[in-house]
């Protein structure tokens, strides 16, 4: 049978950006079969000739990805993700990432939430930002060329990179919703570089806002953590109903649970421990508890200091928990 792919498999296909690859099927310069308001095309149809004939080289296309990682497999996207504030989401991202990093591997921070704390924890100042990730939101909102992410793209050494947020990014939550394909934005956006990087961690605002939607849709699973207390349970669960619904009505079928992570974890008080086991028993063992991170100051330290938390003070038993956490992750995705 003829293998057919989307529109954004075949972007990937010929490395180009995917509103590049829609408009050569809106003009009939690649064949494609429109379903609504997306776009089917046959595996045979995308030979490199069919990218000769258009009206630009795929070398030439400004919106071509940096070159493909050692091992050429695509970036694992992960949304860190939870309603609840104060759980330890941008640490998460950034000490997971930067553990990641330090064994080898090619990482981007996304910092989504337009408080950016990520961006801030990394010792930039978001006021001072011009170019952000809600520079290329508004400018792919507004329907000009695409924007290429790698001209927001901040590295902070040679294998950890951060695109930064700031304030300006409330206003996507305000335009978001009277968009077509509005779940689909941040995926479009960071297309052309999925290819560049082993990892992406995309830090998500303290809500199921539609930011929050568009991290969920374009990722390959989400990591959740969570501060062990009263009610934890009902929380975990909102944010698990989602993650249903993302898959149900296929914004994004393959979506998963890569696990949850224990955050800020006392273990002294007897409630403590018996939150935490109510909480296993309510996952049943269909997701994965992927470490306890003990509350520590080394946590503000190392925001205050703009280090990422693994590298500020290596030996610290919370740096110790996330390198951990680090390792059954990759060991969880590969096997995966």
């Amino acid at each position: 049978m003829e293998e057919i792919v989307t529109a954004e498999e075949a972007a990937r296909y010929l490395k180009v950006h995917p509103k590049t690859l829609q408009r050569w099927c809106r003009e009939g310069k690649i064949p494609a079969l429109r379903l609504g308001n997306r776009y089917r095309l046959r595996l045979s149809d995308l030979r490199p000739a069919d990218a000769s004939a258009v009206d630009a080289p795929v070398s030439a296309d400004r919106s071509a990805p940096a070159p493909a990682p050692a091992g050429g497999r695509r970036a694992r996207i992960i949304a860190v993700a939870n309603q609840k504030g104060g759980v330890g989401k941008t640490t998460t991202a950034q000490a997971l990432g930067a553990a990641l990093a330090d064994r080898g591997d090619r990482v981007l921070l996304v910092d989504l939430d337009p408080q950016a704390s990520l961006t801030a924890s990394l010792g930039l100042r978001p006021d001072e930002l011009e170019q952000t990730i809600a520079t290329l939101i508004a400018r792919f909102l507004d329907g000009d060329e695409p924007m290429d992410p790698a001209a927001v793209i901040v590295p902070l050494d040679d294998r950890l990179a951060l695109v930064p947020s700031n304030i300006h990014l409330s206003a996507a939550e305000v335009t978001l919703p009277n968009q077509v394909r509005r779940e689909y934005v941040l995926g479009e956006i960071l297309a052309p570089i999925v290819d560049a990087y082993d990892w992406i961690f995309i830090d998500c605002p303290p809500s199921l806002s539609l930011l929050t939607i568009n991290a969920l849709t374009c990722a390959d699973s989400c990591l959740v953590p969570v501060v062990p207390e009263p009610l934890v349970t009902v929380g975990v669960g909102l944010l698990f109903q989602t993650v249903a619904r993302v898959r149900r009505t296929r914004l994004n079928p393959g979506l998963s649970v890569a696990g949850v992570i224990l955050t800020k974890v006392d273990a002294r008080p007897t409630l403590t421990r018996g939150v935490i086991d109510d909480l296993r028993a309510t996952l049943g063992g269909r997701v994965p508890i992927l470490g306890e991170v003990r509350g520590s100051i080394r946590v503000q330290e190392a925001s205050a200091s703009g280090i990422p938390l693994t590298r500020y003070r290596p030996a610290a038993d919370v740096a110790r928990a996330y390198r951990e956490i680090a390792e059954a992750l990759d060991a969880a995705c590969r096997s995966g």
